[in-house]
């Protein structure tokens, strides 16, 4: 965030669809979606003026996975109820229990969700 006095630049994440009875294709449990967009923004007494750099992402419920999506794809899904996996990009996928499927940070030796050795 900047701000100097009675102007500034933010950024903001808004959710603006939410999927249900989804697919994760990293974890393959079924779970719920999230469509994000974001975006920065100036502002004059915190009224925002000016809108740039929208980005919009798919991030599913189970194990924090995220995924880009392509503005050709957006409009499709916003009026879609499910989400085509093979048309969006993979950004970012935690690593994964072998045996329960929950997210885990790679310097783990064993899974803090289940206690299974990595």
């Amino acid at each position: 965030m900047f701000f100097i006095g009675i102007f500034g630049i933010q950024s903001k994440d808004k959710v603006i669809k939410e999927f249900h009875n989804t697919v994760c294709p990293n974890c393959g449990r079924l779970s719920r979606a999230e469509l994000i967009e974001t975006y920065n923004y100036f502002h004059i007494f915190f009224i925002p003026v000016y809108r740039w750099n929208f980005k919009y992402y798919i991030k599913a419920r189970c194990c924090n996975s995220v995924y880009v999506v392509d503005r050709d794809y957006l409009e499709e899904l916003k009026d879609s109820d499910t989400i085509d996996f093979d048309r969006v990009k993979d950004l970012y996928t935690p690593n994964v229990c072998s045996n329960c499927g929950g997210a885990i940070n790679p310097g783990f030796s064993f899974c803090p969700h289940c206690g299974q050795q990595l």
